[in-house]
This record gives C-alpha cells, sequence and structure tokens, in this order.
C-alpha cells in the first residue's frame, strides 16, 4: 500500500512537472520559430537568388521570436530544429532491419535538442537566453556537431562565423533593450556588421579534374551478385575521364564496393591506369582483423591507403562506454566491431598540390583542417540518408567550412550532386565585381 502511494505521488508530480509543456499555443509558436530558423534548409532544396538572399532575415525572426520565449517555447523550439534538421539521421536503420525504431529515433533526436535548448531558455534576462544559445549549440551529443547556428547564415549576405553571430544577436537584442526610435538604427548598424564583405582568397587545383557523381542505392550497394558490376562500371568511369584527358578523378565513399586490401586484380588494374590518370576513390580496408573506411589514391604506378580520422557516431562507432558500445553492438548489429581510425589526418600530392583527404562526416570537422594543405578532397555516400534533406545540409556545411578556412572542396558524391565548394562570396565581390 506504500509503494502504491508512492507510485501515485510520483506520477502526480511528475505530471504537475510536465504538464505546462503540452500547450498547444506554445508548441505551435515553437514550430512556427523552428520553421524560421530552419529555413535555409528549404532555401537550398529549392535554390534561387531571392531565397539566398531573404533566408537569413527569416532566421533573425525566428531567434527574435525565440528570444521571446520561457523555457517551455525553447525546449519545443529545440525539439523541433532537431527534428528538422535530423530527422533522416534514423534512415540507416533501415538497413540494419531495425525500421520499426525509426519513429522512436526521431523522438529521441527532439529530446535531446529540445533538453540543450531548455538550458538556454532557463534564466529570464533574455541577453542571458541570447549567450546561452549560443554556448549550448556549441554541445555536441556524442561528438556530433552538425548543429552549427553560424552556418545558417552561409546563404545571404552574413558572414557565417562566430563574431557575425554575435552582431546578429546584439542586433536582435537592441529591439528588447532600446526603447526608443533609435533601436532600429541600432539594429540595422549591428546588422551591417555582420556582413560579410570580401571573400576568403583560396587556392583550386590547378589541372582538370573529373568529379564522378554515382547514384548507387544503398541497398543494392553491397550485394554479393552486383560487386562486378559496379567495378566495371567504375572502371569504364575512370577510362572516360582518361579518354576526355583528366589529370585527376574522384569517385565517391565506397566506390568500390570492396575490401580494396584484399583485392589484388582490381588493384592491379588501377594501378595500371593511374599511369594516365590519378585515381582518388573510396573502399573498405581490413587489416589484422580489423576494418577501415579508407581512400585509395593511386597516381603514376603507386598506390596510398588513407583511413578515416573521424568516425560517424552511432554510423561507424558508438561513441558510449566499452560495455555499452559492445551491447549495442551485440544486440542490433551481430556483434558486429566498430570501425578504426587513422591516427592523424591523410595528406597526397598531385603534381606538387597538397591535397588534404576527407572522407564524408569528418569533412565537416574542425580537426580536418588543421595544419598546411591546398585544397581539401572529400568523397561521400549519401545513399544512406536519401531521399532527405540530409545532402542539403551537409552542403551548407562544407560551405562554411570552406569559407571559415579559406579553403576549395573537390567533393564526390553517390547518391547526390558532386561539386566543388568554395569560400562564400563577400558582398563586394558578388556585386561590384
Amino acid at each position: 500500500m506504500k509503494l502504491r502511494n508512492f507510485l501515485l505521488a510520483c506520477g502526480s508530480l511528475i505530471k504537475k512537472i510536465l504538464s505546462p509543456y503540452f500547450s498547444t499555443k506554445i508548441i505551435i509558436k515553437a514550430f512556427v520559430g523552428a520553421i524560421l530558423i530552419s529555413n535555409f534548409i528549404l532555401a537550398d532544396v529549392l535554390g534561387g537568388e531571392i531565397l539566398n538572399f531573404i533566408s537569413p532575415f527569416f532566421a533573425i525572426a525566428g531567434f527574435y521570436f525565440l528570444l521571446k520565449f520561457d523555457r517551455r517555447g525553447f525546449f519545443w523550439t529545440g525539439f523541433f530544429i532537431g527534428i528538422i534538421w535530423f530527422y533522416w539521421i534514423s534512415f540507416s536503420l533501415v538497413y540494419y532491419e531495425l525500421s520499426y525504431l525509426i519513429p522512436l529515433e526521431i523522438l529521441a533526436i527532439g529530446i535531446i535538442y529540445g533538453a540543450l535548448f531548455l538550458i538556454a531558455g532557463i534564466p529570464a534576462q533574455i541577453w542571458l537566453k541570447a549567450l546561452l544559445l549560443i554556448l549550448v549549440s556549441n554541445i555536441h551529443p556524442f561528438g556530433f556537431n552538425w548543429l552549427n547556428l553560424e552556418a545558417i547564415f552561409v546563404p545571404g549576405i552574413f558572414a557565417p562565423n562566430l563574431l557575425a553571430l554575435a552582431f546578429i544577436f546584439a542586433a536582435i537584442l537592441c529591439l528588447f533593450y532600446v526603447k526608443n526610435r533609435f533601436k532600429f538604427i541600432a539594429f540595422a548598424a549591428l546588422l551591417a556588421c555582420a556582413v560579410q564583405y570580401g571573400t576568403p582568397n583560396f587556392k583550386t587545383l590547378p589541372f582538370e579534374v573529373k568529379l564522378a557523381n554515382t547514384d548507387v542505392p544503398q541497398e543494392l550497394k553491397w550485394a554479393k551478385q552486383l560487386k562486378n558490376e559496379f567495378i566495371n562500371q567504375n572502371l569504364a568511369i575512370i577510362d572516360e575521364a582518361i579518354n576526355a584527358g583528366f589529370r585527376a578523378i574522384i569517385l565517391p565513399e565506397s566506390a568500390f564496393p570492396v575490401y580494396m586490401t584484399h583485392e589484388r586484380n582490381l588493384t592491379s588494374e588501377l594501378l595500371e591506369k593511374s599511369q594516365k590518370i590519378a585515381i582518388v576513390t573510396g573502399a573498405l580496408a581490413r587489416e589484422n582483423g580489423t576494418n577501415y573506411n579508407s581512400a585509395f589514391f593511386f597516381d603514376r604506378g603507386k598506390m596510398r591507403r588513407l583511413d578515416k580520422f573521424i568516425l560517424v557516431p552511432f554510423g561507424e562507432e558508438i561513441p558510449l562506454p566499452a560495455f555499452a558500445r559492445d551491447l549495442i553492438n551485440k544486440i542490433f548489429f551481430g556483434g558486429a566491431k566498430d570501425f578504426e581510425t587513422a591516427s592523424a589526418p591523410g595528406d597526397y600530392e598531385i603534381d606538387g598540390v597538397k591535397i588534404r583527404n576527407a572522407i564524408c562526416y569528418e569533412a565537416t570537422r574542425d580537426e580536418l583542417f588543421a595544419g598546411k594543405f591546398d585544397v581539401m578532397i572529400a568523397v561521400t555516400n549519401n545513399g544512406w540518408f536519401v531521399p532527405s534533406t540530409e545532402p542539403n545540409l551537409q552542403r551548407i556545411l562544407l560551405k562554411y567550412y570552406a569559407t571559415k578556412y579559406g579553403k576549395a572542396i573537390y567533393h564526390s558524391a553517390n547518391g547526390s550532386p558532386s561539386e566543388i565548394i568554395t569560400p562564400k562570396q563577400g558582398l563586394f565581390d558578388k556585386f561590384f565585381r
């Protein structure tokens, strides 16, 4: 009887704490705010100069509404932002026969980011909410760093960096704290300080490069009966690039659905072709019972293997203590082990140009831009997540890092367009040159 009363009391307390969060009015307002803040993804999907220009102003309106919310509004805004930005993460469960967990994973994503925003919404002071929002956006659950408020301003005229974000938030705060007619002047002046006026200097490859683009569905990529067909398709793409006179060709992540380290005939053929063209391609590697997600570089009859340095959380590694990691791998992934990593980012050279190797997710990590190099070549397999907005968010983040570090990124992808991503063009360069 005592236990029953205790449980009833706990249930009543939980209901009392949570019930204020389930206000329809608050949820609707938070959803609208989340849509405004997240509009940059839709703008990239739809394209067009007009949408590109107005996108950041919608985001600014979204942040203005967010700062007016209490902690409940902050939670729901973060909840919806988490889902709008990252719902597609759950799609990979299909390929592990865990589709039934997709709704639960999407819900978990929303709750995690809702909790982060809730922290920022605790203070009563609006300026402190703004400061905490910037701080908590730099908390990366399980090492996944794609919640990036600075990247929201990759479209439009504003600089996608922390200083510009601070000016934008300061401009918004003027609307709350400056009570006379000068608040709009202060608002405009601070926004002007956030504009990106110049374009970072960057280098490009001084020779012709073929960026291969494939569209192999993930459910077919590792089908044994199709292995030779995919290999022959890739070899044909390489031959076409040779005939067209390209100096180098870049194929996507896992373009060859094999353990390249165990394919002597294939590597021999690629080494032979590398006498005519430099080849960068993704494939798996296996060494001493350990698996690696790798890029292979063939040039002038020589081969180099460059292993991935930063793995995808819950995609290539389980970022939890060993006992939890092993349990999850045993229950959901048949006892499979996590991939292993390189000890440092990998570089190679083509005709004296130093190139930084990046495989998919790690191209959106600061660590990959450390040290000196000329350009980055990134290979990606987006087949895990299409159709979705994941390639659009990835493209925006690559543009953000290209701008931040002044680097051109040559991006070859499966399941989404391949392209050369360069730093964002400044206002003066765009309109006056």
